[in-house]
Formats: structure tokens, C-alpha cells, sequence
């Protein structure tokens, strides 16, 4: 497993993460790891601490403690014993790092809940779900994910991704041309909602407004594809709008537009 696309996953996911301290989630559970011999092992945790290990249908019995005040357990494996800290558990996964470490992670899955063992789409799923991600294709080709409260529209200040990972700070462009996201810090700062009105002279006119259904001031005006000009221009719909150094710094709704349009 690419160590650096599971990072990000256990980071993104840590703060809905159960504990070992529910024994049930740990207990008579055929947590199964694929080893570095990519042969599959399973680990049945029993209730009085002992620890069943099988590994090509021969099976040794070893054993295993939880340490609640350090969230930290240990499992005797007979042959070595070793210490792993929680890094993300839920009743499907257990991904625990081993102590004293900072990439080297233990995965197990409980095959009841995972049978292919696809570590990777199981986590990717539970990010999508918990996260409550939506997605929107980019003109360069990759998605960007963004995170939002259950139910709520997209708004200043949810978390951005690409490809699971953090997203450098610029703008990014949806395939259709009609939004632009800008990002600081990985956050969403601005949605830019991309119009193109005609002018009373027949000039093309496109104006990023930051609210989708009105022309305000601070908006950004493009005359074909360049900052417009110091001027004032009237729309077809009605609108006056007065341009300095390319911005919105005035709009007037035509008293005429309300009428009859």
C-alpha cells in the first residue's frame, strides 16, 4: 500500500475513528492481514487474551492486552511481541502504527465486512460517506473533492482535496467553464460563478460574481478574456454596471428591466 495515500486517508478519517477500549469491535473478528510474503494470515483476538494466528491453515496460539491509558495494543505473536497505537478503527479495519514509529502501519481487515481485502476502496468509501464529499470534475482532468456539513450547500471554509491529498493554494477551473474555485490552505475561500452577458452594444461581457444570481460590486469583468478597461457599460438585461481597474464598483438595475423583462 502506497504509504503516503494512506496517511492522508487515516489523517482525513482520525476524527471519526472508534477505540479499542469496545472490546466487541476487536473480539472473535477475522481480522486478516496480507503479509509481506502477500500471503494471507488471520488473527482471531478470544476474550480471555489469547490470540490465534493462522496463516496457511497452520494456526498458533499467542497473546494480546490493551493498554486504555495509551491507547496502544500489544499482540504476543509467539515469536516477537509488538506494541501499535489506533490510528484509525472502525468494525471493518483496524490500522494501527506500530509505537515509536511514524509510516510503518499494521492493517487488518475483518473479512466478514471486507471479503476482497481492497483495503484501499474500503477506506475511500468510508471517506466519501463520512466526509460527505462532492465532487467536481476540473478542466485539467483531476476532481476535486470538497468536504461539506450533511445537506448543506457548498460554502467558505470546507476542506479541498485532489486525489485525497492537500491542494496547493490557486484557482481551479470546473470542466464547463461556469465556476471557478479559488483555495487557500486547502480550504475553500471563494466560489466564482462565470456569466456572459451581451451589452446594449453588442459587446461580449464576462463577470465572475461571487453570488450566482446578481452582478455585486468587487466582481471581476473580462472583455474577450481581458481585465476590462476604466468604463461604464449597460447590459441587455438592464443592468449599469461602472468598471474601475477591472472591478465592479457600482451596479444599477434599469428601472425598465423590473418592468419588462
Amino acid at each position: 500500500m502506497i504509504t503516503a495515500q494512506l496517511n492522508n486517508l487515516v489523517n482525513q478519517l482520525k476524527n471519526y475513528s472508534a477505540t479499542l477500549e469496545k472490546a466487541n469491535l476487536l473480539i472473535d473478528k477475522p481480522w486478516t492481514i496480507i503479509d509481506e510474503d502477500n500471503e494471507i494470515q488471520r488473527l482471531i483476538f478470544k476474550k480471555d487474551k489469547t490470540l490465534v494466528l493462522s496463516k496457511n491453515g497452520q494456526a498458533e496460539i499467542g497473546k494480546w492486552d490493551y493498554f486504555p491509558e495509551a491507547k496502544a495494543l500489544l499482540i504476543d505473536r509467539g515469536a516477537d511481541k509488538i506494541l501499535c497505537n489506533e490510528a484509525y478503527i472502525d468494525e471493518g479495519i483496524l490500522i494501527l502504527k506500530l509505537d515509536g514509529s511514524n509510516n510503518n502501519h499494521f492493517i487488518l481487515a475483518n473479512q466478514n465486512i471486507i471479503p476482497d481485502l481492497n483495503i484501499l476502496e474500503y477506506l475511500n468509501n468510508q471517506r466519501k460517506n463520512k466526509l460527505n464529499l462532492v465532487f467536481y470534475k476540473l478542466a485539467d482532468g483531476n476532481r476535486l473533492e470538497i468536504e461539506r456539513n450533511k445537506h448543506e450547500a457548498l460554502r467558505k471554509g470546507n476542506r479541498v482535496f485532489i486525489n485525497n491529498a492537500n491542494v496547493n493554494d490557486g484557482f481551479y477551473s470546473e470542466y464547463t467553464g461556469k465556476r471557478i474555485f479559488e483555495v487557500k490552505n486547502s480550504i475553500l475561500f471563494k466560489i466564482i460563478n462565470v456569466n456572459t452577458f451581451e451589452s446594449r452594444k453588442g459587446i461580449m461581457v464576462t463577470i465572475h460574481q461571487e453570488n450566482y444570481w446578481e452582478i455585486s460590486k468587487g466582481d471581476t469583468v473580462f472583455i474577450n478574456s481581458i481585465i476590462a478597461e476604466n468604463q461604464i457599460i449597460i447590459l441587455k438585461t438592464g443592468e449599469k454596471i461602472v468598471i474601475q481597474d477591472g472591478k465592479v464598483i457600482s451596479v444599477k438595475k434599469s428601472f425598465f428591466r423590473t418592468l419588462f423583462w
